[in-house]
Formats: structure tokens, sequence, C-alpha cells
């Protein structure tokens, strides 16, 4: 005989029939806490024997959006700041300081003439670097 909680109340007993229709008609989930006797405490449904047999739900198509790290740099960010500066700022920006600095003092120190090739380094990391220098992936 099983008993089930429901709303704060528990219920039963109820033979295991009866706990299947419960849950074949969704009034009771995989997530229900249940009891019977052998059992040290209430468990979910899904952790009994009685969620032998029940049916997998297919896998979503949807995947499950992944949580935002609050300290993530903003990608877009990074992006504006190498192709409209193209001089190391964005570099400092996601906390590559060396690889900022050499291109920075490589524009200043040709007099603007190295800030072609330092703009075009620039865009080749817009598109490639997808993390900031502490290894957390932009947002």
């Amino acid at each position: 005989m099983w008993y089930y909680e429901q709303h704060g109340n528990r219920i039963g007993p109820v033979d295991e029939a009866t706990m299947r229709s419960l849950i074949a008609n969704r009034t009771i989930s995989i997530d229900t806490l249940v009891w019977t006797n052998g059992m040290a405490n209430w468990t979910p449904l899904q952790q009994t024997q009685l969620a032998a047999g029940l049916p997998v739900p297919p896998p979503s198509l949807n995947p499950a959006p992944q949580a935002v790290n609050p300290q993530a740099k903003d990608r877009v960010i990074y992006v504006l700041l190498a192709i409209f500066l193209g001089m190391g700022i964005h570099n400092f920006y996601a906390g590559y300081t060396t690889r900022g600095l050499i291109q920075l003092l490589v524009t200043l120190l040709t007099c603007f003439i190295g800030a072609i090739p330092m703009w075009i380094w620039g865009i080749i990391e817009a598109c490639t670097v997808e993390q900031d220098a502490n290894g957390v992936r932009f947002k």
C-alpha cells in the first residue's frame, strides 16, 4: 500500500494500481513525494519502484537556456572595440593586457602606419576569441 503527498496533505493508503492510475491521469507527478512500508523517508516518486516502466519524455527540441555568468563581459562590446578602434583596446577590455599593450605600442610607435596590421589582427580576434583572459565566456 502506498501513500502520497498532495497540496501538503498525505493521502492513502492506496494500492499500486491506483497509484499508476493517478500517474496516468496526471493527478500526481514524478516529483510527488510517496511512501510505502520499508521506506525510511518520503521520497519523490521518480526514485521509487513505481517509476519503473513509466514513459520517458522525449528530449526537448529547444535546449534549456544556459545561465549567464554575471561577471561575463559583453561580446558585442569586445567586437565593436576591435572593429572601430583596432589598436588593442578590445584586449584591455577582455583582460589580455600584454596583447593589448603590444597592439597599442605598435600602432603608436609606427605613427599609426602599423594601425592597419593591428586592425586586421583585431578583426581576427573579434571573430575567434570567445572568452576573456580569466576563461569566462563572453555573454
